[in-house]
């Protein structure tokens, strides 16, 4: 009985720390809790069995997900016109899949590395995180890398990406741990205290380092927040009004600009309604000089794509079509059997197709990588466009369907990761926000508020060159996680073969 009652106790506590977890990201940007939290974790998870094990990590991570994803209700109320408990219900779903993670690595560390779990555990609660933002097309959102992208352990990103980020952060939560426990034993208190000191010595002197060179020539952008609302956007009858301002922030463009930029989607039409007025933004950008990067919906040879069209004055336009297409929003996973409920909620979602072709657009002798919204936040898909010689990051979103919530703020929070992974510069345009300017090192050089009709004019500086994150992606992270643990559980084995020779001997 008291094994059930402290167990329950667990499981409780392991509910309010992972509601705790969105306090580590933005906005709240409290990067240490993520290192306390995980802490807490490790200790409530450890002694116990591997079953006990997976509920801790499944408890911890139905309430990370539950409280930092809640804003997905928003539009299922608001405009696929469900009740709050189905909207509810339905985010429910989705944090208990994403449950599975930290409790499968919770669960392997118990099985597998039982006597060594303490070290054992932040490969694997990374190596879950990894596996969650790669099965059923991934969901990264809330993975521990992104909670330290303005913090100094964020340095080790140009090397090792936000996985080995998160890994960083995850080693100094278990080693505080290892120090807690064993500070009465001073050999292993300063062995714990030097690895601690070594991961944050290694961020820093990761950050200082250069890995991709300034290009001499600068380019001055205009990106454009139209701060439609939903209802208005797709509106019919709103068309004429939301194109208007549009074109009008566009001609108010100042003299000598390289690029404009406009939202995902800004264009709420076919490039086959409106000719006329494509003709007549040519037109434009071939007086001024000026490229110009326009969300809109594709339609080409019976597909539909969610696009961003590079209109570069008179000559023939170029496409990005988005590649990596949100389920549920703009395609369906078996559409046989799930097609007649998602379309009883919202009627025609889920066609567009996923796009092919090149991550870049050309603008001015340069290369843009190009990413639609959701894209962003997965570093494969920004790295795309790196591998295929981008010097600049783009990005155009619309973030209106999720209201004044969270989600635009931890959308900018990853984008600044990516940022700081590929060392480029980055810019937003997004519908209602955050669009920004992001540094090389991931730092906000200027934005526009939230909810604000306008446009963000600056200047930013191409990168030429890679980090090594650019030229080799996670395989650094994943093959040296994988030797790691394969040395802890070899190393355990010799240990206990070599304690029964000596048994033996004696």
């Amino acid at each position: 009985m008291k094994k059930g009652l402290r167990l329950r106790w667990r499981w409780g506590l392991a509910v309010a720390l992972g509601a705790c977890w969105p306090l580590a990201f933005a906005p709240f940007d409290l990067s240490f809790l993520a290192i306390v939290l995980l802490l807490a974790l490790f200790w409530l998870s450890d002694a116990v069995t591997p079953s006990a094990a997976a509920t801790i990590g499944f408890a911890f991570g139905f309430g990370a997900f539950a409280a930092g994803i809640y804003w997905l209700a928003i539009p299922l109320h608001n405009y696929a016109h469900m009740s709050w408990l189905l909207s509810a219900a339905a985010v429910a779903l989705l944090a208990l899949y994403c449950a599975i993670y930290p409790a499968l690595s919770l669960w392997v560390a118990a099985k597998w590395w039982a006597h060594s779990r303490l070290f054992a555990l932040p490969f694997l609660w990374i190596g879950a995180e990894w596996l969650r933002a790669h099965l059923f097309t991934g969901f990264p959102w809330l993975a521990t890398g992104y909670s330290q992208t303005w913090s100094l352990l964020g340095g080790w990103a140009p090397l090792l990406g936000q996985y080995g980020v998160g890994l960083a952060t995850a080693g100094v939560a278990a080693l505080l741990l290892f120090l807690i426990r064993h500070r009465a034993n001073r050999r292993k208190a300063v062995a714990a205290i030097g690895g601690i000191v070594l991961l944050y010595t290694g961020a820093a002197f990761s950050q200082d380092i250069q890995r991709t060179a300034r290009m001499h020539k600068q380019l001055t952008v205009r990106l454009i927040q139209g701060d439609v609302p939903v209802t208005e956007k797709w509106n019919v009858a709103k068309l004429s009004a939301v194109l208007d301002t549009y074109v009008k922030l566009i001609l108010a463009t100042p003299k000598g600009t390289n690029l404009v930029v406009l939202p995902e989607t800004a264009f709420p039409v076919f490039q086959t309604q409106v000719p006329g007025l494509l003709r007549n933004l040519q037109r434009w950008s071939a007086e001024h000089h000026t490229n110009i990067i326009l969300g809109i919906v594709e339609y080409a040879k019976h597909h539909y794509y969610n696009a961003a069209l590079d209109i570069d004055g008179l000559a023939p336009w170029h496409w990005y079509r988005k590649q990596h297409l949100v389920p549920f929003g703009e395609y369906i996973p078996f559409p046989q059997l799930l097609a007649p409920l998602v379309h009883h909620f919202l009627p025609g979602l889920g066609s567009f197709t996923p796009g092919d072709g090149p991550s870049t657009l050309n603008v001015k002798g340069l290369k843009a990588g190009m990413t639609i919204c959701y894209e962003e936040s997965f570093s494969r898909d920004v790295r795309k466009g790196v591998t295929q010689g981008a010097s600049f990051l783009t990005n155009i979103s619309d973030y209106s369907w999720f209201g004044h919530s969270t989600a635009l703020p931890q959308s900018l929070q990853m984008a600044a990761m990516q940022a700081r992974e590929e060392e480029k510069p980055d810019i937003r345009s997004t519908n209602t926000g955050v669009t920004a300017i992001i540094s090389p090192g991931g730092k906000i050089q200027d934005k526009l508020p939230a909810y604000f009709r306008g446009a963000l004019n600056g200047k930013i500086s191409p990168r030429k060159g890679k980090t090594p994150f650019g030229d080799y992606g996670d395989w650094p992270f994943l093959i040296g996680s994988f030797l790691v643990l394969k040395i802890l559980r070899v190393g355990w084995k010799d240990h206990q073969l070599l304690h029964l020779r000596r048994k033996e001997s004696k």
